[in-house]
């Protein structure tokens, strides 16, 4: 009796956790999910932007993997140093999109 007892603690401890870890895990992604209301207005405008994260993120994979593949030191850190810049500029768009999106508000 003892033993069934302690099993069935253990059985709601765990369903507990396991509820509270899905739980989290879905605010989580609620959070991380993009406002609708600072999403672009129309659709043309969704692409736009679409187009321009698609094409850093194509910029910065093509860096990456001609940084991996460069044997030489010197022209490897060279490499190091568009990307580094690559994404120093992206940076500064997206800050600057971000005050502008403040100063709407």
């Amino acid at each position: 009796m003892n033993r069934i007892y302690q099993l069935s603690i253990l059985s709601v401890l765990v369903m507990f956790l396991t509820n509270g870890i899905i739980f989290a895990e879905e605010s989580k992604a609620k959070d991380e999910t993009v406002n609708m209301k600072t999403m672009p207005a129309n659709n043309a405008t969704q692409m736009e932007h679409l187009r321009k994260m698609q094409a850093h993120i194509l910029a910065m994979h093509e860096l990456s993997t001609k940084i991996l593949a460069e044997k030489d030191p010197k022209k490897q850190e060279e490499l190091k140093n568009q990307q580094l810049e690559l994404m120093k500029a992206h940076m500064v768009e997206k800050m600057a999109h971000h005050h502008e999106m403040m100063k709407a508000k």
